[in-house]
């Protein structure tokens, strides 16, 4: 296994839970017709109420839902050709994903209008796009926008002159809009729909999607196979998966972090990751599911050799077990942080090594050469803090995966794959219930446990 570029969960710890406060309950909306900005002079306002904005996304949704790109376009600013062009392509990528809902909402901050006395009205506009990938969300998500809309006189229409991120200043909120989708990102995307998967590329990187598709499917279809006969009958998970693969290394750190600082991070080497999505609720009478998060975004960087190597079967299926295995099981989080990462990342790698014995074995070579280093301490028979994940040493890190997946392993073989899913499961759920989960699934105690599992290792090792 190559060390180097391993794959990841991206959960934002306590970002993505705080966020909820705003998000749980749906976009945050006013309801009242009151003035956003305003501006005039001579006692005549030009105002940009907020009964304007739902009208205009209302009817923006609509031009969506029903292929109007005439009326989709009609309220961005027809004297900025880049700022149409950029719509035009956004609304033909769209049209290609099956969408079992798709509007636009939005909600306002105190502070982002601007009044331009006597020259029009203008405010900047928190957008959501709100959506729920057809048979892979739990739950419409959203990925969120600016608009700069603008309405010069009392009598004109509302017009977009800019669309970009948005930069929300929510307390815990941060910077995570889930922008760009590929549908941003791509002039022209190409989607591939497998029963399970939904994957997007670049159009010019087609070719290797539609290579690579049958094996992410695969995974998928295992995954979910798994979880249906052994994990517990309760809780949600997620249906399907949206996957995105991306050679360009640049585009792939970019894809749903702008605004993050991962994006321009260069110690991230990750080849794979999975990135949260909180759910909200949609208009109407779709309401989201009651999970805290309804979607999750794969970004597989196709680059890296598990895709480019010779016999690259094994290595797709090895990485797509694994990062479908995160999505898999977001919807169980609970309100109170992130299961603890030797649980999260250990059962992704369980799922990744549990029908790939040549893999597993050469995880397990690479752990035994790991500890035989000269470089570093022999095995403590500690399990990994999750703090030891973000290791800046990738042999290091890569000997934490191994350590989480021997875990998850050692009580599916001791007790059953049953014991194993409904831990994580319990794990995902409450996270500050490690102990009373550990007795549960094996009847022994969090130290017992470690005890008992540093033994396992030892022989594995040894």
């Amino acid at each position: 296994m190559n060390p180097v570029l391993k794959w990841v969960t991206v959960a934002f710890g306590g970002i993505a839970v705080i966020a909820l406060g705003l998000m749980v309950f749906g976009i945050v909306q006013a309801v009242s017709d009151d003035p956003l900005p305003v501006a005039g002079k001579g006692g005549q306002a030009t105002e940009i109420t907020q009964g304007d904005m739902s009208d205009l996304l209302k009817n923006h949704s609509k031009a969506l839902t029903g292929g109007d790109k005439g009326a989709y376009l009609a309220p961005f600013d027809g004297s900025s050709s880049t700022l149409r062009t950029k719509q035009a392509s956004l609304f033909a990528n769209l049209r290609k994903v099956p969408f079992a809902v798709s509007e636009y909402q939005y909600f306002t901050i105190d502070g982002r209008a601007v009044d331009h006395y006597g020259a029009g009205a203008s405010a900047s506009v928190e957008v959501a796009f709100v959506h729920q990938v057809k048979g892979a969300d739990a739950s419409p998500v959203a990925e969120l926008y600016r608009w700069t809309v603008e309405k010069k006189t009392s009598d004109s229409d509302l017009k977009v002159t800019a669309v970009g991120p948005s930069t929300p200043e929510i307390p815990g909120y941060g910077e995570m809009t889930n922008y760009p989708a590929p549908w941003d990102a791509y002039d022209s995307m190409a989607v591939t729909v497998k029963p399970h998967t939904v994957i997007m590329s670049d159009s010019a990187q087609a070719a290797d999607a539609r290579r690579y598709a049958p094996y992410i499917e695969k995974a998928a279809t295992d995954n979910l196979a798994v979880w249906e006969a052994k994990g517990p009958k309760s809780g949600h998970t997620m249906p399907g998966f949206v996957v995105t693969l991306e050679k360009n290394r640049k585009v792939y750190k970019h894809m749903y972090r702008a605004g993050t600082g991962q994006e321009d991070d260069e110690s991230i080497a990750e080849a794979g990751v999975s990135i949260q999505m909180p759910a909200v609720t949609a208009g109407g009478t779709k309401a989201r599911v009651n999970v805290q998060n309804g979607g999750a975004r794969i970004v597989m960087d196709t680059a890296e050799s598990r895709f480019t190597r010779p016999g690259y079967a094994s290595g797709v299926l090895e990485i797509s077990h694994h990062e479908l295995a995160h999505t898999m099981v977001e919807p169980l989080t609970g309100p109170d942080g992130q299961a603890q990462l030797w649980v999260i990342e250990g059962f992704a790698e369980y799922m990744a090594m549990r029908n790939a014995p040549s893999s597993a074995a050469n995880e397990l070579r690479g752990l035994k050469r790991y500890y035989a280093g000269s470089y570093v301490d022999p095995f403590d028979g500690k399990l990994p803090l999750s703090d030891d994940f973000h290791s800046t040493i990738d042999a290091e890190n890569s000997a934490h995966y191994t350590l989480g997946w021997l875990a998850i392993r050692f009580i599916a073989e001791k007790y059953g794959e049953d014991k194993a899913l409904a831990f994580v499961a319990e794990q995902y759920k409450n996270p500050k219930g490690m102990n009373a989960q550990l007795t549960k699934a094996t009847g022994m105690g969090s130290d017992e446990f470690q005890n008992a599992w540093a033994d396992y290792v030892r022989k594995q090792i040894s």
